[in-house]
């Protein structure tokens, strides 16, 4: 346990680190406090901008998470400053061979560091809406989906592809637009882009329990 979040899950892919935290430490009374003393202006900023406690404890958590990995790199995020993007993907200014990408969802936050363009997606296991479905995904995709039996595969998939297009968009710093990349899932798990992705990505995909975490790092 770090101050303030509970490390869930770590783990490594192509020279980046990972890890999937729970910020339910924050909730506890004078806890969000504590830990924005802990975090740079920008993050404080960020954090109080949003309206509902639960938005403050992801968004605070989300800064002692990436603070706790930049450690690894003899770094505090309290001393950093942040860059943004063409579209909206926030970088350290200073580093430009140091990069990190960050998720909420529920009361789960992720985040990951490496050499290398990343992009990290955590979800809460949702329902499938059909309208999202036709928007976001081809025809090989709704055939997958469509093939499982239960409502608990469904959602299960959904969520699965949701997060693997979510952090290859992230990694690309494009966002989320008409053109959704299509993916198959093995069954081991593998990850494989149904068409060549411009620019390449490796992706590793990760469970916990009610939620599903996916990276996405630029080859």
């Amino acid at each position: 346990m770090r101050k303030g979040i509970i490390v869930l899950k770590q783990f490594s892919i192509g020279g980046c680190r990972v890890k999937v935290a729970s910020v339910e430490p924050l909730q506890v009374p004078g806890a969000l406090d504590k830990a924005m003393m802990l975090l740079s202006p920008q993050r404080r900023d960020k954090t109080m901008r949003y309206r509902f406690d639960s938005g403050k404890w992801l968004s605070a958590g989300a800064g002692l998470l990436l603070d706790d990995m930049l450690r690894e790199h003899g770094l505090r995020e309290h001393d950093m400053q942040y860059i943004v993007g063409d579209h909206g993907k926030p970088a350290l200014a200073g580093l430009p061979s140091l990069h990190f990408n960050i998720s909420h969802s529920g009361m789960l936050v992720a985040c990951a560091v490496g050499d290398k363009p990343v992009g990290v997606d955590v979800q809460t296991i949702v329902n499938v809406r059909r309208s999202l479905v036709d928007y976001t995904m081809s025809k090989e995709e709704i055939a997958q989906l469509d093939a499982l039996r239960s409502d608990e595969q469904q959602r299960l998939f959904f969520t699965q592809l949701w997060t693997i297009k979510e952090s290859y968009t992230k990694a690309t710093g494009t966002g989320l637009g008409h053109e959704f990349p299509a993916f198959r899932i093995d069954d081991d798990g593998t990850i494989v882009p149904l068409k060549p992705l411009a620019p390449a990505a490796s992706f590793k995909m990760v469970e916990i329990p009610g939620a599903v975490t996916t990276v996405a790092v630029l080859s």
